[in-house]
């Protein structure tokens, strides 16, 4: 592989970073599902444990989810180019969030955590494989419940509904 080839898959895979935090604050949940791929893993920087299985459930948490102002800054995007359909990504996210939808206002809480990314080529260009979320720092701010989801294909959707 070329330094050139190698510069081109990590500028690709970055602006998937980008396209993450752009596509989830503006409530884009059409084209947020499809950074991923068909049989990806999705895991929320809240609940890591709890990782969600294929496109139509990641379409469904973010469609699914109460609305909310949110502004998500991806920064330190570090990408490992495994192969030319191949790579590996970690960045953090910072998130400041509001209950309200219209701003301006002030923000309810910041989360500062990470992301670690696999990236795969497909036919219609890079996506995520996977995309694990974990917060390291929180300051003030509603924690969501979030649904638990369900077993790799127990359901349809990839998510069900909360447990007690």
């Amino acid at each position: 592989m070329t330094p050139a080839e190698r510069l081109e898959i990590e500028a690709a895979c970055t602006r998937l970073v980008y396209q993450f935090a752009r596509t989830n604050d503006f409530w884009d949940h059409e084209a947020l599902a499809a950074l991923f791929t068909d049989d990806c893993v999705f895991a929320r920087p809240l609940d890591p444990d709890h990782p969600y299985h294929g496109k139509a459930a990641v379409h469904a948490i973010f469609r699914d989810r109460k609305p909310r102002l949110t502004r998500h800054v991806m920064t330190n995007v570090i990408i490992d180019v495994i192969s030319e359909t191949q790579a590996g990504g970690s960045c953090y996210v910072t998130m400041v969030s509001a209950a309200e939808t219209k701003g301006p206002q002030p923000g309810e809480g910041i989360f500062f955590g990470g992301f670690d990314d696999e990236f795969v080529k497909t036919a219609d260009g890079w996506k995520f494989k996977s995309r694990i979320g974990h917060v390291a720092l929180h300051q003030g701010g509603h924690i969501p419940v979030l649904p638990v989801p369900m077993r790799k294909g127990a359901s349809n959707d990839g998510y069900g509904q909360e447990c007690e």
